[in-house]
């Protein structure tokens, strides 16, 4: 994979439901960390293993369920939860948390009324109230839907994964750091799709909220491979990254068309998605969302550390919780103040430290991190729990990656 020369855009769109993903409360860590501990500091790793053979809260067992894609379970346990205490906090948490799910999976409809249900609860909720606009009008087209999957390989192309909207074609980066598929205003017309205007505003990689429009296409092809109703964001076409972008390449596969892929491999110029793993070597679970954020675990100096899992990221970054672990190492690193992270119509310089290299096991493949930055200030919610950002520069110095949503494993060969 290294041979290829990629041309990614930098462009992580965050969550938009930071209602999602507010804790109970924040617990101190301790030795022996409880659940609510675990789950305040989104360890969803160890919150899983903790609960694994043990008697905890139902409530917990949901949220497991729900950060390791088990949609069956986190139903039911989360919805014990909710229909049995109504009104608690841990009603609203399981709201928030159901929302999540559904919007990961195109299910724009269930999470709007999960998002109705928690101002049922908290009228006042200014994150509900903020993301609701959205999500009201998302629900009023039909649910992402997959009318026709199977096994391809389709051929990489310079700017992504092909795939045709209307007989129209265009190539995609598949970006896992996006909740939604996005494209520009030239891209949503080249396909013919209404694109309509929203109350509401994306907040990207800088930490900046920058406005947008939304469009739904009715299909969407990748080779064999059949969905309904997909939904993207629309952004401007003079803003970062598109107008540097040819035409049929500005714009972004999200993670509800990628979880309906349910598995796919990405090695060299090929993409491979299928149903059945080719990969005989059993891995532990790896992978996990945070409500609608994938996170990956990577080691670290025999410690496992999570990190945001961004394929849209052509670098990837160190964040506070990293250097606060690791002060060593930071002492005697080299310092900027101009460090630049680009977003979808936004671009901000950030400090940071920068160490010479770091090197990290993924899925039991070793990465190298050369030159490796640091980042001193937080860009957002996730870079305040999180050790890093994932790219795609590590994930290209293996042969072939292998991303299984229903295995929820991330391995690298």
């Amino acid at each position: 994979m290294a041979s290829w020369s990629l041309r990614i855009r930098r462009v992580l769109l965050l969550a938009f439901y930071c209602l999602l993903l507010t804790p109970l409360g924040i617990g101190a860590q301790t030795d022996k960390p409880n659940p609510k501990s675990l789950f305040d500091g989104r360890r969803w790793f160890e919150l899983r293993d903790s609960v694994a053979g043990s008697v905890v809260p139902g409530f917990y067992e949901g949220l497991v369920a729900c950060a390791f894609n088990d949609t069956r379970r986190c139903e039911k346990k989360l919805g014990g939860i909710i229909k049995s205490h109504p009104k608690s906090d841990e009603a609203v948490e399981a709201h928030r948390r159901l929302a999540s799910l559904c919007l990961i999976h195109g299910r724009y409809r269930e999470a709007a009324a999960r998002v109705d249900a928690v101002l049922a609860i908290k009228p006042d909720d200014s994150d509900a109230l903020s993301v609701r606009p959205l999500l009201a009008a998302f629900s009023e087209y039909p649910d992402q839907q997959t009318v026709r999957r199977q096994s391809t390989t389709l051929e990489l192309q310079e700017g992504g994964v092909p795939f045709s909207i209307n007989g129209v074609q265009a190539t995609y980066w598949f970006d896992t750091g996006a909740n939604f598929s996005i494209l520009s205003e030239s891209e949503a017309k080249r396909f013919g799709l209404d694109v309509r205007a929203v109350a509401a505003k994306a907040r990207v990689t800088t930490g900046e909220q920058v406005d947008f429009r939304i469009a739904v296409a009715d299909q969407i092809s990748f080779g064999p491979i059949l969905l309904r109703n997909v939904a993207f964001l629309v952004f401007p076409d003079d803003q970062p990254p598109f107008k540097d972008q040819p035409v049929g390449s500005r714009g972004l596969i999200g993670i509800p068309v990628l979880l309906a892929f349910e598995r796919f491999v990405w090695a060299n110029k090929k993409f491979e998605i299928g149903l059945k793993p080719v990969n005989a070597r059993a891995i532990r679970s790896n992978l996990c969302f945070d409500g609608n954020t994938p996170v990956a675990q990577l080691e670290f100096d025999s410690q496992n550390l999570s990190f945001v899992l961004d394929t849209g990221a052509t670098n990837t970054d160190l964040f506070p919780p990293f250097a606060a672990a690791y002060p060593e190492l930071i002492r005697n690193a080299e310092k900027t103040n101009s460090y630049k992270m680009e977003g979808v119509g936004s671009v901000k310089n950030m400090n940071a430290a920068v160490l010479e290299s770091v090197r990290f096991v993924i899925g039991g493949f070793p990465v190298v991190l050369k030159p490796a930055n640091v980042l001193l200030t937080p860009t957002g919610e996730t870079s305040k729990f999180f050790y890093g950002n994932l790219g795609i520069d590590l994930l290209q110095q293996a042969h072939q990656t292998i991303f299984d949503f229903k295995a929820m494993t991330l391995t690298l060969q």
